[in-house]
């Protein structure tokens, strides 16, 4: 492809905007559609021979975006799952020195401490 098509421009030239890790170098729109292509298992090697074949691209196209969108709304529910029904309850943590109940390992360490110097005994 000549070097003054709009599509070779697009596909080599560097975006004016987006992130990227400092001292990196600066992205391309290639760059973003290989990582879109792999989220959605689409072969980043032979994308673009399938591509010229507009209808299987189509084709392929919808089914790895539908079943990438899937995925996502599925990870998303279990996540929000697991949030709202903890499975594992917090394991107490009883202090040895007046067998209060802390919640968490910090809370205890900090409590440990308070009444040690309450009671008198080294730190």
């Amino acid at each position: 492809m000549d070097d003054h098509r709009l599509p070779k421009i697009v596909m080599y030239s560097e975006l004016s905007s987006g992130y990227r890790e400092r001292g990196a170098p600066r992205k391309r729109y290639k760059n973003s559609l290989k990582r879109t292509l792999s989220a959605c298992d689409i072969d980043v090697q032979g994308w673009t021979d399938l591509a010229t074949d507009r209808s299987a691209w189509r084709c392929r196209i919808q089914e790895a975006t539908t079943k990438f969108e899937e995925e996502r709304i599925t990870t998303a529910n279990n996540k929000r799952l697991r949030r709202d029904n903890p499975t594992q309850t917090p394991t107490p943590h009883p202090c040895r020195h007046c067998s209060r109940i802390c919640r968490a390992r910090i809370g205890l360490i900090s409590h440990e401490r308070a009444c040690r110097q309450r009671h008198g005994q080294p730190l």
